[in-house]
C-alpha cells in the first residue's frame, strides 16, 4: 500500500523530457495493458491507444514545430473554452496555477521555455500515447476515458516512467491522425507524453492542490 500511495504522490507532469533516453516498447505495453484494468461504465473499454515511438514520433515533433511556427490555427476535436467561460470554482484553481508557476518560474527565460520553447517541441516525449474514443460516446465514456489515462500516468509513474497529458499534443488532429492512421470515427482526446524527465528546474514545479475540506463533504 505504502508504494501506491508514494507512486500517486510523486507523480506530476513532466515539462522537459530527455530525447536521449525512451522508454521500451516492452515497459510502455505494459503500462497500457495496466492501464487497460482501469474502471469502465459496463465494462463498454471505449479507449483505443495510439503509441508513437521512434522515427514516428520524430515525425509528428517535426509536423507540430513547424505548424505551431507558421502560426496554425489549433482546431482540437473537442471544443476548448475561454477561461472566463468556466464555473467559479476551477477557474479559481487556474488562477493559483498560473500565479504558482509564473511565481515559480521567476524570469523571462524560464517562461519563455515553458510557453513557447516546449510547447512547441512538444516536451522533447520521446513517446507520445494518443487516446480516442468513438465520436459516438456519451459521457459516461468520457469518464471511462478519464480513469483509463490516470491509470496509465500511475502505471507508467510505478515503472519510472515520466507522463505528460497536454492539450498542445492534441493541438493538431489532423496532422495527428494522417501519421498515427486514427480513423474519423474516432475522437482524439487526450496525448500523453511519456520518458524520463530531465534534471532540470522546470521539472520541479508542481501544481498547487486544494485542501481536502475544499472539496470532500462528509455527512454521518
Amino acid at each position: 500500500m505504502t508504494d501506491a500511495i508514494d507512486t500517486i504522490k510523486s507523480r506530476h507532469s513532466t515539462r522537459y523530457f530527455d530525447q536521449g533516453k525512451a522508454p521500451s516498447r516492452a515497459d510502455l505495453e505494459e503500462v497500457i495493458r495496466l492501464a487497460g484494468l482501469a474502471p469502465s461504465w459496463v465494462d463498454s473499454q471505449p479507449w483505443r491507444v495510439y503509441l508513437a515511438m521512434g522515427e514516428t514520433a520524430k515525425k509528428i515533433h517535426a509536423r507540430h514545430l513547424a505548424l505551431a511556427e507558421a502560426g496554425t490555427a489549433a482546431s482540437p476535436d473537442w471544443e476548448t473554452w475561454h477561461r472566463e467561460d468556466w464555473d467559479p470554482y476551477p477557474r479559481e484553481n487556474m488562477a493559483r496555477h498560473n500565479q504558482a508557476s509564473q511565481e515559480y518560474l521567476n524570469t523571462p527565460e524560464l517562461l519563455d521555455l515553458r510557453t513557447n520553447i516546449l510547447q512547441k517541441n512538444l516536451y522533447y516525449a520521446p513517446a507520445i500515447a494518443y487516446l480516442t474514443i468513438p465520436k459516438q460516446s456519451n459521457l459516461w465514456s468520457v469518464y471511462d476515458l478519464g480513469a483509463f489515462a490516470q491509470t496509465l500516468a500511475l502505471a507508467a509513474k510505478a515503472k519510472g516512467i515520466d507522463s505528460m497529458p497536454a492539450y498542445e499534443f492534441v493541438k493538431y488532429p489532423a496532422s495527428v491522425r494522417e501519421i498515427m492512421g486514427i480513423p474519423e470515427d474516432q475522437t482524439l482526446a487526450m496525448g500523453i507524453g511519456l520518458g524520463y524527465g530531465k534534471d532540470e528546474y522546470i521539472n520541479g514545479y508542481q501544481a498547487p492542490r486544494r485542501d481536502l475540506p475544499d472539496f470532500l463533504t462528509i455527512k454521518d
